[in-house]
């Protein structure tokens, strides 16, 4: 029976990756154990194939793509089953594959890039979410990140300007003649709606308008959960808010139901703007006016990074700006 690396590595009482790593001499296993474990390779007669030799030699045409929180819950939201798609679509042109970090509940995004590159098996690493991961996590990997990183001056990355979105998805409603614009979906784990929710702010203060804490309603961003008890106790006000910046179709569609359920209409009493232009939003009653952030460019544009940092390790910091453009439907009505 051929001896494979798993049995080199029980015998030695290390795992296969370990077992790979000492047979090519890895920096990262220390000299006495890369020698114990050739000696053990050499008695039991192991001879790597061709694929442990790219793997290890990170040849292997392999992708890692790390989710925030666990896959399911990802895919889930209307965002990132384009973004994957787009990330797919140049993968399969050039001829790579793609490792999905599943993650699991409780697990950050810097625990999944750690697994994920310790594995052994992938040539770079795609972060789809704006998180600094710490060098030591990578094992020397490249890294491209969907969303600016707070360190993006010395990074790499794709993404939109969502400052300047929120501004524009705010502007929309304030030239519209709303005075009160609520925002519905800040998630502080996200920078993404941290960026909007900065834009929102500045168009604001742009118009002289005050921005009103409670007018700000957070939201589970994965899930588009939110309290909906807060919810309705924003639109019960004789002073209630006359528009909303939704993160989300998803949560335009439930605040659509929500109104109706409490008396109110869209864009009767109240308009909607929202993000990421759904399916689900176009088909909604009303149709919702909502910002294309290009989900499906982010992703192409990502793996393009990706494959040229594999290629070519000395290109400088990349940061890719990914334009935006409001798909106007019947939402939004003018006071």
């Amino acid at each position: 029976m051929k001896i494979t690396i798993k049995d080199v590595a029980k015998a030695a009482g290390v795992s296969p990756s370990t077992v790979s790593r000492a047979l090519h001499d890895n920096p990262r296993i220390s000299e006495e154990m890369r020698k114990q474990i050739k000696k053990i390779a050499q008695e039991m007669q192991f001879h790597p194939n061709q694929m442990a030799r790219s793997l290890v030699s990170r040849r292997s045409r392999i992708i890692g793509v790390v989710f925030p929180g666990e896959v399911g819950e990802s895919m889930n939201h209307s965002f990132y089953p384009s973004v994957l798609q787009g990330l797919g679509h140049v993968a399969g042109a050039r001829r790579y594959h793609m490792l999905l970090g599943t993650g699991a509940e409780g697990d950050s995004i810097a625990e999944a890039v750690h697994q994920l590159s310790d594995s052994g098996y992938a040539e770079g690493l795609i972060v789809l979410a704006a998180e600094a991961v710490p060098a030591a996590h990578t094992a020397g990997l490249p890294v491209v990140t969907l969303g600016h990183p707070a360190n993006a001056e010395n990074g790499y990355y794709v993404d939109n300007d969502n400052v300047a979105a929120g501004q524009a998805a705010t502007r929309y409603l304030l030239e519209r003649g709303h005075k009160r614009v609520a925002l519905l979906g800040y998630d502080p784990q996200f920078m993404v709606t941290a960026d909007r929710r900065k834009g929102y702010q500045q168009a604001l203060e742009q118009a002289g308008l005050p921005c009103r804490e409670a007018d700000v309603v957070p939201i589970r961003y994965l899930e588009n959960t939110t309290d909906e008890g807060k919810l309705r106790s924003l639109f019960e006000r004789p002073d209630r808010p006359t528009g909303v910046v939704c993160m989300d179709d998803a949560q335009a569609i439930a605040l659509c139901h929500m109104l109706v359920d409490m008396g109110l209409s869209v864009p009767g009493d109240v308009s909607l703007i929202s993000f990421n232009d759904t399916p689900a939003g176009r088909l909604n009653n009303p149709p919702l006016t909502s910002i294309n952030v290009d989900p499906y460019q982010l992703g192409q544009k990502a793996m393009e990074l990706i494959i040229r940092l594999v290629k070519h390790p000395e290109t400088p910091p990349t940061g890719l700006t990914i334009p935006f453009a409001i798909m106007e439907r019947d939402s939004v009505r003018t006071l």
